[in-house]
């Protein structure tokens, strides 16, 4: 399933973006018990294999295929089970009625979750957790000579996804390239062909640095001073936390696209769809007068410290941490099984 599903999400985003579109909107509405129940079922088997080996006190989802939920509610087992929501929009799957408590990115998702009959007591703002080298100062100076980089000049960011799905990293090159004086770091995913294929076209130039799959993106991001990316929710929050301008081009109807309109709305993105507003939204990212309306818009909607405030609020649920301190889980502590 996981196969069939994510050779579906690729080849749709790619060639038939409007048909995701059309499914994503036609599975967002409140569906019968017995259709939730088989979705949320997929992987139960799995789970309970994992179940008998951790013993877990407490599960967290981070993905919306709440098996542990579906378990609970036919077995009444009693563990508390948390949803980490990891978009900025909400869609009906990532709701179940045995979850025991969401964590959201912010206050108008608190407030679409509890519109869809969500208890408001069941609902915290924390943000989305991000690895921890994002919170850490990183100096950009050392950075460029690790690269082998050019301090004095600046760099546009393009980032293509984890599976390098964005269909037009060129288009994104050829308006930078044009319309800019800016070199550019191209990242590629794990899409061998598109880094096979900016590489032949562009690879020639001392403006363009071609690379795969990025571990270590959050130097990337440092390096950068403008981003154009794909609309996930992760990546859009690295881009908060480390503030930096970032434009999504194209987003995916759905749930990039939701992610996007938020954050456009609240002025901390840009967002375009053809190259002519590309190439106005980038002007307007790299000149610094926008540039610093934008990191303040970031600013006010990053919410930082939210895995450790996850954790500590998940802990704290009937006694699984008495008086703990937020971010510090000794070794001591009841485990925490994480359902992904």
């Amino acid at each position: 399933m996981n196969a069939v599903s994510r050779f579906f999400y690729l080849q749709s985003a790619i060639y038939a973006p409007r048909i995701y579109g059309f499914l994503y909107r036609l599975t967002n509405r409140k569906t019968s018990v017995w259709l939730g129940s088989l979705f949320h079922s997929i992987g139960k088997k799995r789970l309970l294999e994992l179940w008998k080996d951790e013993r877990p006190d407490l599960i967290i989802h981070t993905f919306p295929q709440l098996a542990a939920d579906e378990l609970r509610r036919h077995d009444n087992h009693g563990i508390p089970t948390f949803t980490v929501m990891t978009d900025y929009v909400l869609h009906s799957r990532w709701i179940h009625p045995s979850t025991t408590g969401y964590f959201v990115a912010s206050e108008s998702l608190k407030k679409a979750l509890s519109a869809a009959g969500v208890p408001d007591h069941r609902i915290s703002v924390t943000g989305i957790p991000l690895r921890e080298q994002f919170s850490k100062p990183v100096s950009r100076e050392d950075l460029c000579k690790q690269y082998g980089l050019d301090s004095s000049r600046r760099y546009v960011l393009i980032m293509a996804g984890a599976y390098g799905v964005q269909a037009s990293v060129r288009s994104m090159i050829d308006v930078v390239l044009k319309d800019t004086e800016c070199d550019l770091i191209v990242v590629c995913g794990k899409n061998d062909k598109l880094k096979y294929n900016v590489d032949a076209a562009y690879g020639g130039l001392d403006r363009v640095r071609v690379l795969a799959y990025a571990e270590r993106v959050h130097e990337l991001m440092v390096l950068a001073d403008c981003m154009l990316t794909k609309a996930g929710g992760i990546t859009l929050t690295e881009a908060l936390a480390l503030s930096l301008p970032a434009i999504v081009y194209r987003p995916l109807p759905g749930q990039e696209r939701g992610n996007a309109d938020y954050l456009v709305g609240i002025g901390a993105i840009g967002v375009a769809y053809r190259k002519e507003q590309l190439s106005v939204q980038l002007r307007l990212a790299l000149d610094s007068s926008h540039a610093e309306r934008m990191r303040e818009a970031m600013a006010e909607a990053y919410r930082g410290d939210s895995a450790q405030l996850i954790c500590y609020e998940a802990l704290s649920f009937d006694g699984l941490v008495d008086g703990a301190t937020p971010g510090i889980v000794t070794s001591d502590r009841k485990a925490v099984s994480v359902h992904v």
